[in-house]
């Protein structure tokens, strides 16, 4: 199988292109510059030069393939112009195909409210976004109308791998001496998955014959940041202190990508292992401490 990946460099982006390469995949990433492709390279993968601001130069290549996986984004000022652009642009090419393109579209547990065990999140729950991320709840929609793309949109919770995401960042606090700074409070509760165990899924739902589907993943439905905090402090021996900072004077809700922090959520993690077969290697908090806490 033929898949072009965007943002095919980034922690999840990276994840995926590895694991598609193991599955005997063709994965051509987008590159924006020598490093980008060396490093796409170095994993195995193959490198089209182009941006995601420009999408006129790739979009026809992208359509090409027997799938795209979207895992891209600029996270600056302009990003949801850019994301949106890029898959009207995607979308517009992919009309001249004889079958509908294979699209795996990278949205977010933040584009759902904040929740509790009582009532946890599930793929039917309605989206209520942050400002942030508005962006990508009107794209989802734009994509699933029409036949043209063959359309599965994954919802990662907070990844985790050894270099980022929650585990690394409490763990550096802590040997720092430091404080975890976060917008969270000790019992603000996360839904968490492994960068591998994600990639899997990806994998997973590329196989899937289903023409519309979304997918929470989610390894650990929920855990409190103070809960999180004990296990990383008990695996190292030392403790940590959670510091909750406010917003940020003067911040722009159309900018603020660390509110998703504060958000409270559970997520019931059964849909996607049930639609897809996955089987995420770290289903438990202590296994994923015990494999990035290092």
């Amino acid at each position: 199988m033929d898949v072009f990946v965007t943002g095919g460099t980034g922690e999840i982006g990276s994840a995926i292109v590895k694991r598609l390469v193991q599955d005997g995949a063709r994965v051509i990433g987008l590159a924006r510059s020598d490093a980008s492709s060396s490093r796409l390279r170095a994993l195995g993968a193959s490198a089209y030069p182009g941006d995601l601001r420009s999408p006129e130069s790739w979009v026809g290549r992208a359509a090409s393939c027997e799938a795209v996986i979207h895992a891209g984004a600029t996270f600056s000022e302009d990003m949801g112009r850019v994301d949106r652009q890029s898959m009207l642009a995607l979308k517009k090419a992919a009309r001249h195909r004889k079958q509908p393109l294979k699209v795996i579209y990278t949205g977010g547990i933040w584009l759902y409210p904040a929740t509790g065990q009582a009532r946890p999140l599930t793929e039917k729950t309605q989206f209520a976004p942050l400002p942030a991320f508005r962006f990508m709840a009107e794209t989802i929609r734009t994509l699933s109308n029409g036949t043209d793309l063959n359309l599965t949109v994954v919802h990662p919770a907070l990844a985790c791998s050894r270099s980022s995401g929650p585990i690394a960042e409490m763990t550096a606090a802590l040997k720092a001496g430091q404080p975890f700074q976060t917008r969270a409070t000790a019992d603000t509760l996360w839904p968490l998955v492994e960068t591998s165990d994600l990639a899997a899924l990806y994998a997973l739902a590329l196989k899937h014959s289903r023409f519309r589907m979304s997918l929470i993943a989610s390894c650990i439905p929920g855990i409190a940041v103070g809960h999180l905090a004990s296990h990383i402090s008990a695996r190292h021996g030392l403790p940590l202190d959670i510091l909750t900072l406010p917003v940020p004077e003067g911040t722009d809700p159309d900018l603020d990508w660390a509110a998703g922090y504060a958000l409270s959520q559970w997520v019931d993690v059964g849909h996607a292992r049930r639609a897809t077969g996955w089987q995420p290697e770290h289903s438990t908090i202590e296994d994923l401490v015990v494999s990035l806490s290092k």
